[in-house]
């Protein structure tokens, strides 16, 4: 039997295109609903529950599957002992209990995964962050500082170096705002 598996990842496939990218090989899928990484109760059911021998689990990315490498590993482990299919459709990937890709085929897909991964943590950082109302990015600079800088600039009586004491404007920026 073949189960799919989606997560609300959008880093390749909204959920959307996850379940029809599934679709094309299942009809039997599970969908998470939260991104969090622990307490993937669908994941869980479908491994520990549902699955059994000669099954296949097919998912679209491996940043689907796992959120680590040692959780990707786990989950692979598993899948061997049990004798489960997971087939991960945009790379292209079909593992079975007999390997056939290369050395380098699996590192490539492992960096490639990392890669996803930390990309994935980034955008949930700052995706709590804005939640929690905080303010990303280096902050701007005040407006009347910027004012004062220049007024006092262009009275020719502050030096640069009294300019940036007094406004806490450097050079460089002063420079730029008058040339715009």
């Amino acid at each position: 039997m073949k189960y799919g598996y989606i997560r609300p990842i959008d880093l390749y496939d909204d959920i959307g295109d996850q379940k029809q990218k599934l679709n094309a090989y299942t009809e039997n899928i599970f969908i998470e609903t939260h991104t969090d990484t622990k307490h993937r109760h669908q994941l869980d059911t479908l491994l520990h529950e549902v699955m059994g021998l000669e099954d296949e689990l097919i998912v679209t990315d491996l940043c689907i599957l796992a959120d680590s490498t040692q959780q990707l590993v786990d989950i692979i482990n598993f899948s061997s002992k049990g004798v489960i299919k997971v087939r991960i459709i945009n790379p292209g990937i079909f593992i079975t209990p007999t390997p056939r890709f290369t050395f380098q085929q699996v590192l490539n897909e492992i960096s490639n995964f990392q890669s996803d991964v930390v990309r994935f943590r980034t955008k949930q950082g700052i995706s709590s962050a804005n939640k929690a109302g905080k303010q990303i990015g280096r902050p701007k600079r005040s407006d009347d500082n910027m004012k004062k800088a220049i007024e006092m600039y262009m009275s020719k009586k502050y030096t640069l170096d009294d300019i940036k004491a007094a406004t806490n404007i450097s050079r460089a920026t002063l420079y730029r705002h008058l040339e715009s």
